[in-house]
Parts: C-alpha cells; sequence; structure tokens
C-alpha cells in the first residue's frame, strides 16, 4: 500500500523509516496547521509534518513512521477517527509508473 506513498527518511535515520504522505479532507474545515498536525499525531499515533493546503479542507501530511507497516496502521487509525471524511495516499507527489 505504501509503496507509492513512502519515501526513505532522513539520512541520519534507520534505513526502516519511512516518511508516508496523504491528503485527509477535514469533517470539519480548518485552516489551523498547529491544530491540524496535533490532532492528526493523536489519531496516527505518529508524528506528523505539515506539507500543505489545498483548501480549508483538504491538507497534505508526512507521517513519520519507523516502517511501512507502521505507517499503514497509522493511516488505518486516521480513517478510522471519524475526523477525516477522506484520507488518500498523496500520489501527486511520485512519477507514475508506465
Amino acid at each position: 500500500m505504501l509503496a507509492a506513498c513512502a519515501a526513505p527518511a532522513s539520512a541520519g535515520a534507520s534505513s526502516l523509516e519511512v516518511d508516508a504522505r496523504v491528503l485527509v479532507k477535514l469533517v470539519h474545515p480548518s485552516d489551523d496547521h498547529v491544530a491540524i498536525v496535533a490532532e492528526a499525531s493523536r489519531q496516527a499515533g505518529v508524528p506528523v509534518r505539515y506539507a500543505a493546503a489545498v483548501s480549508s479542507a483538504w491538507h497534505a501530511l508526512s507521517l513519520h513512521c519507523p516502517d511501512a507497516a507502521a505507517c499503514d496502521a497509522a493511516i488505518a487509525r486516521l480513517r478510522q477517527s471519524g475526523v477525516y471524511a477522506a484520507v488518500e495516499p498523496d500520489a501527486r507527489k511520485h512519477p507514475a509508473v508506465m
């Protein structure tokens, strides 16, 4: 699942760590980036960085996970939280496979 949206973490991190970029659609739109990241980190159970806003409802976030399985689980927790109307991999940041 994460092959399309996972990237190796920083050079100093363990080789297993991954960053997964996702697009989330908030049930209650907001422009408060600090609150969005805090809630996403709480729901996902992993550190989250804010990447960009598409609108007040859609936001790009980066999940920092110890491995791909942890990111899969974090994404599942975001989807089940009720905070987000949608949670999707951000495939726009990756080249298409031909």
